[in-house]
């Protein structure tokens, strides 16, 4: 495995942590596995959300572009 997808995991479960907290932030008084299910499930249903709402699927593939132009230039 590539440094750049290593680094790009890790980018992930950084902004997964915070989005648990932003769960726990909502109801305090879920338990941190119950929390992480809950961000599992959200997760799960964003490809329904984004089929819902095309303005998310323009953004993505906006911010896609400026990512595989960024990877082009170094």
């Amino acid at each position: 495995m590539s440094s750049k997808t290593v680094n790009a995991r890790s980018l992930v479960l950084y902004e997964l942590d915070l989005f648990i907290d932003c769960i726990r932030a909502v109801d305090p008084e879920l338990k941190p596995d119950e929390a992480t299910v809950l961000a599992a499930v959200a997760l799960h249903q964003m490809s329904e959300l984004l089929r819902e709402k095309p303005v998310l699927i323009q953004r993505f593939r906006e911010a896609a572009a400026k990512i595989k132009s960024k990877a082009h230039d170094d």
